[in-house]
């Protein structure tokens, strides 16, 4: 790309445009500029918003991965030699963390972001 001038703007910014271009240098429009850095704030903006599975520790992110195994809590519990009530911990602070309600919404998260956990 040498030069990028929007047809809203083509007549006030050709001659910059050309100019930069003529001296080895590369144009954007600025009214594009405005609106790439403002998409992306935004963008920014609605990925704090949304809880992730970047927001999980990683015992909660393992704990996470058996539930995608259709593990119960006990099996979990033994599998990581820790007690049935540090599982059920775990799974409630995943599911407020992912805003997740339901009795089968941790479920259906864990099995839907199963190839993100591994």
């Amino acid at each position: 790309m040498q030069a990028y001038v929007l047809k809203d703007s083509a007549l006030a910014e050709i001659v910059d445009s050309v100019r930069a271009v003529a001296t080895g240098h590369n144009f954007v429009s600025p009214m594009l500029s405005t609106y790439l850095f403002g998409r992306r704030r935004r963008a920014q903006a609605l990925s704090k918003e949304q809880p992730s599975l970047g927001d999980l520790t990683p015992a909660e992110r393992r704990v996470l991965q058996l539930i995608a195994d259709a593990k119960t809590s006990g099996e979990i519990a033994r599998e990581l030699y820790v007690s049935v009530r540090t599982v059920e911990h775990h799974r409630a602070n995943i599911s407020s963390k992912l805003n997740l309600h339901g009795s089968n919404a941790l479920l259906r998260f864990a099995i839907a972001h199963k190839s993100e956990l591994s």
